[in-house]
């Protein structure tokens, strides 16, 4: 796996490989292909328990009629995200058994690929007229695969009376991003984005701690990317102590930085969100274009790194002083703008203890306004569904499951359930007050367009500015000229 400037995405990137695959008739499972040695266990507690399989399984055809319980089979199909670790399942077969014993209407059948497998899997599916009703969890970037695929929730959530009143409506505007502005998804699992901060090394320069309300002052003055640089460069440290603001700091021998976007995927874009939202695409959905907020973002970062010093370049960050390649851990990045998914990995693997404590703080503004990126799960139905308000109802038992929500390590979107979350994560870290308050409030800023929204040709355009995004980590470039480069590779890209 690449680690550089990603880092392991323990949430939402399988630690294993799975492949199982329950029949809607029976809960029984399917045989396996040749070169396996036997078909999974049918029980969810067997299921959790048991040996990963090398070879994905192809299901065998729906059979037509009812599923046990005498109601019409809906088709649950996971593996495009996070869902098919071994010890993930028994919590989604339960929730599965538990609907089809708790009514009659509806079966709901369950499918786990091994996610290096299922995008190819359920476009064979589709393809061959026996496609599922449900995919999910899912995120933005397993959907674009599928944009066109993918029903329009909207008549479904208007004539079911579907309650949305306990999301942000940030976050119900967040899932309007398939073709026509059509919704793709009911608001699910959140991973905001927001700052994490180094008390200790806050103490030691004599800094108070950033704000945790949008609109909070910070020393008398706006909290922006301006005040960002002006601590960011009070918090970088060479070996003799001197910060980045002294005439006899020492650029070649830093030991401690002020900030990083850390494990933003190599993408341009997720660093310069902070700017404000913004898509490489244009209107049309196929013109490409540079707007302000990637010009003057990648400027900022850039000019960070070799001028201001107070973010990392790429080979600092893959030095032992940042990790490597988990800076915030190691206690020498001082503030690091990232995800709620990161509580995962702050504090080194045992025995090790963490060395400080740590603190959250809201986004930094940009001309008066906070956008704060989001990484969002949620489930969705196939254009192609047989029964599509019978798979409705159980895409609402699955959005609605707590159980999943813990499953899954994921910031609740209901309001009604962070709590739940708050208490779990707590737990972990005992040590550490975490103001709650913020997360949530950033639920309110939320990038729209997402950073990693649909692009024609996905999977190369971004690729194209992931080779910019530690390009300009590797050495000095004319940003303005790269961006330019970027543009008609991304046309070209977007042409073919």
């Amino acid at each position: 796996m690449n680690r550089s400037r990603s880092g392991p995405h323990v949430w939402m990137v399988l630690a294993a490989v799975v492949a199982i695959v329950v029949a809607a008739c029976g809960g029984t499972t399917t045989s396996p292909s040749t070169g396996t040695a036997a078909s999974a266990p049918a029980s969810a507690g067997a299921v959790a328990t048991a040996a990963p399989s090398l070879v994905a399984v192809t299901p065998k055809p729906i059979a037509a009629g009812p599923g046990p319980n005498g109601g019409k089979v809906v088709r649950w199909f996971i593996g495009l995200g996070t869902g098919g670790k071994p010890e993930q399942l028994a919590a989604e077969f339960k929730v599965a058994d538990d609907f089809n014993a708790s009514q009659k209407e509806i079966y709901l059948s369950v499918e786990v690929y091994d996610n290096r497998v299922a995008a190819n899997q359920l476009q064979i599916e589709i393809a061959a007229g026996n496609p599922p009703d449900i995919i999910g969890p899912v995120g933005v970037e397993g959907l674009n695969i599928f944009r066109n695929q993918v029903l329009d929730l909207t008549e479904l959530v208007a004539s079911s009376k579907y309650d949305l009143s306990k999301v942000d409506p940030k976050l119900v505007e967040f899932w309007k991003m398939g073709e026509g502005s059509a919704m793709i998804g009911l608001p699910f699992a959140t991973y905001p984005s927001f700052l994490y901060y180094n008390k200790k090394l806050f103490d030691e320069a004599k800094l108070p701690y950033p704000p945790t309300k949008v609109g909070e002052l910070y020393q008398g003055k706006p909290w922006d990317v301006a005040a960002i640089r002006e601590i960011g460069k009070k918090l970088t440290v060479d070996s003799k102590g001197n910060d980045a603001t002294n005439a006899n700091f020492d650029a070649a021998n830093i030991v401690q930085w002020g900030f990083d976007s850390q494990w933003a995927d190599n993408n341009p874009v997720a660093e310069s969100t902070l700017f404000g939202a913004f898509s490489v695409v244009g209107a049309d959905g196929e013109t490409a274009q540079i707007p302000d907020p990637l010009k003057v973002g990648l400027q900022w970062y850039s000019d960070g790194v070799w001028k201001d010093h107070f973010i990392p370049t790429y080979a600092q960050i893959r030095s032992n002083l940042l990790g490597p390649d988990n800076e915030f851990q190691s206690g020498n990045l001082a503030m690091a703008e990232t995800h709620s998914w990161y509580m995962c990995c702050i504090n080194p693997a045992a025995p090790a203890k963490p060395s400080f404590t740590w603190g959250v703080a809201v986004a930094p503004a940009y001309n008066n306004t906070t956008t704060a990126k989001l990484h969002a799960d949620t489930f969705s139905l196939l254009k192609s569904s047989k029964n599509p308000n019978e798979a409705f109802k159980a895409l609402t038992v699955l959005v609605e499951s707590g159980a999943l929500l813990a499953n899954y390590g994921a910031f609740p979107a209901d309001k009604t359930k962070q709590q739940a979350f708050f208490e779990t994560v707590n737990k972990q870290y005992p040590n550490v007050t975490i103001d709650w308050s913020v997360p949530q409030a950033m639920l309110s800023y939320v990038d729209i367009p997402n950073h990693q929204s649909y692009m024609p040709n996905y999977a190369k355009a971004k690729a194209a500015l992931q080779a910019l995004g530690n390009g300009y980590r590797t050495k000095e470039l004319d940003i303005a000229a790269e961006l330019e480069k970027l543009k008609t590779t991304l046309q070209g890209i977007f042409d073919e």
